[in-house]
């Protein structure tokens, strides 16, 4: 085997080990919790050394970074592919309400998990700057997804893009707590098509 042949074989190794060690930590996250959860378990689960392991990432904490910024950039991926700035605003509020109100109901990293590592980071002055870094990146995606709209005169050039997207991120945010605490009277599956009606009220010309 030849030396660039070598090389890409233990690339494609390295990434396969990477790959499954995500598979399980989000397997023992979903039954163990974050903070329950060990190494020990993850790699136990994955088949793998805690060598391994730490050949791949620093910390449980670090593991779990990589899950959530590969949804993440899946996430925000998905929505550009699907809106238009030349498309209506409730048109674009309700594909990115679909995508996210999908994504808590159906990835257990979000819905079981996300909430306990967001209450982690209100203890962990480190972690909670890394999480706040994060909701920029979506701040920052909405912010531009508005100022597109405004471009193409699909949403109202007299209101401040920064401030609608953080009370976007809020209505968001809100709406699925409430989904957690009182799901038979909040339901995600039907709330899209009426929120992304009302706030396009708000922001269409």
């Amino acid at each position: 085997m030849s030396a660039i042949a070598e090389t890409s074989a233990h690339r494609k190794r390295g990434g396969d080990t990477r790959r499954l060690l995500m598979d399980a930590a989000l397997a023992i996250f979903t039954a163990e919790g974050y903070e329950r959860a060990t190494v020990d378990e993850i790699v136990r689960e994955a088949g793998f050394s805690k060598g391994a392991f730490y050949v791949h990432f620093e910390s449980k904490e670090d593991l779990f970074w990589a899950l959530l910024e590969e949804r993440i950039e899946h996430q925000q991926e998905a929505f550009r592919e699907a809106m238009s700035p030349t498309a209506p605003a409730a048109e674009s509020l309700r594909t990115i309400l679909d995508g996210v109100f999908t994504l808590d109901r159906k990835d257990p990293l979000w819905r079981a998990i996300f909430p306990e590592f967001a209450a982690h980071a209100a203890r962990n002055e480190k972690v909670r700057r890394r999480l706040a870094d994060l909701y920029a990146r979506w701040h920052g995606f909405i912010v531009s997804a508005l100022e597109a709209g405004q471009g193409a005169g699909r949403v109202r050039k007299d209101i401040d893009a920064d401030f609608v997207a953080s009370v976007l991120i809020a209505v968001v945010e809100g709406t699925i707590m409430q989904s957690r605490l009182a799901p038979d009277r909040v339901r995600l599956e039907v709330m899209a098509e009426p929120l992304s009606q009302l706030l396009a009220l708000w922001l269409e010309p």
